[in-house]
């Protein structure tokens, strides 16, 4: 159908000054989504020359970041093209995980692991999970036995970063229920909980990056809570939640720190319908941050298509991200204003990218248009 209904009809919840603003035309939302992902496509293996922190490859967390996103994407839109290309890139890397720096525990090498979800779900191949599984059972039954907050070689074996939130405990969840093992889920609740334990701010409904942070301040005196830190925490739990059982014990537990979390987070977007790469200091980095603005509009919509939030209150904040993304696409395609890898806020230009962004797009808009009714695909 044309136009992806928004509920905008329903003239006694918005004024009609809005009414324009928030019907979204579905073949816009694919064009703007074509375009950033045809864009990526090509540079993808050019990605290196502007990054200051090389890429090892396709099995590095922002592509991992990238292509489970894009699978998931192909497969959504059935797109030959797409679907080829990404189960291509499986192939030549034999489905394995990343061995850089020969680590078996680090969060950042599961990511790319939930395209391999992804291909087993469409083609049932054992071999295309095997590797998935090796390194997953392998932490669950050799759990590190690193402390939270002790500075050691080994202080990354945990998941005492947020960023962790969004790379690992979602690939548990979901081989979970490829393979039946529930205490790969078991695993995956407890260490989720001991990093919220560490990280969470509970008087702000942020996260802390990590340890670093806990004592600094931005310039106007407020802690300093990552923007896209706390989008990659707000995103990994609209897919854990997903991936968990309905009757499993503490999904309630991960719904209520999702809609905590998503309530304090739309009370920080811009009028413009962006965030910044600082949460609380917006002034000190008044430019938009696209990575986390692309995650936190995927996570909204994501919340209000699954109930759990109520889309009289977030919808409007939901178009104004999705609209913000779309002010953010360069004429040739490219994502602009997303802030390159690094793990606090930082000054983002126009000309700033990086494959994660575009993963996000995908995300958000795949929801957008679940959220239409009868949308034809």
């Amino acid at each position: 159908m044309e136009k992806v209904k928004l509920l905008v009809i329903e003239v006694l919840l918005f004024p009609i000054t809005f009414l324009n603003a928030m019907i979204l035309d579905s073949s816009a939302v694919l064009n703007t989504v074509n375009k950033v992902v045809d864009w990526q496509i090509e540079h993808y293996s050019d990605m290196n020359k502007n990054r200051i922190y090389k890429s090892f490859g396709d099995l590095s967390w922002e592509n991992g970041v990238f292509l489970s996103a894009l699978s998931e994407w192909a497969e959504f839109r059935n797109d030959s093209s797409l679907i080829s290309w990404y189960r291509n890139i499986c192939e030549r890397n034999r489905y394995s995980l990343s061995t850089a720096n020969h680590r078996i525990y680090h969060a950042d090498d599961l990511a790319v692991c939930l395209m391999y979800a992804t291909l087993y779900d469409k083609t049932g191949k054992d071999e295309v999970i095997h590797h998935t599984l090796s390194r997953l059972e392998f932490i669950m039954n050799h759990p590190s036995k690193a402390v939270f907050g002790e500075k050691s070689k080994h202080v990354n074996d945990r998941w005492c970063w947020c960023d962790a939130l969004y790379m690992a405990p979602p690939v548990f969840a979901r081989f979970a229920n490829i393979t039946g093992n529930n205490k790969m889920r078991d695993f995956m609740d407890k260490e989720f909980w001991d990093t919220h334990k560490f990280l969470y701010d509970e008087s702000e409904s942020l996260f802390f990056r990590d340890a670093k942070y806990f004592k600094r301040t931005e310039k106007n005196g407020e802690k300093v809570f990552w923007g896209r830190g706390n989008a990659w925490v707000l995103a990994g739990l609209s897919r854990i939640i997903t991936y968990l059982p309905s009757d499993y014990p503490s999904r309630s537990k991960y719904i209520s720190l999702f809609k905590e979390m998503a309530s304090r987070i739309v009370s920080l977007q811009d009028k413009r319908g962006h965030w910044h790469a600082s949460m609380l200091d917006p002034i000190s980095y008044p430019d938009p941050e696209m990575s986390c603005t692309a995650f936190f509009t995927y996570a909204l919509w994501w919340g209000i298509n699954n109930g759990v939030l109520d889309e009289e209150i977030y919808l409007k904040s939901a178009i104004n991200g999705w609209n913000a993304i779309v002010g953010s696409v360069q004429k040739d395609g490219m994502l602009g204003w997303v802030q390159p890898v690094g793990q606090d806020p930082k000054k983002v230009t126009a000309e700033m990218t990086e494959v994660y962004g575009p993963a996000a797009v995908m995300l958000a808009a795949m929801e957008i248009l679940k959220f239409s009714d009868g949308f034809a695909l």
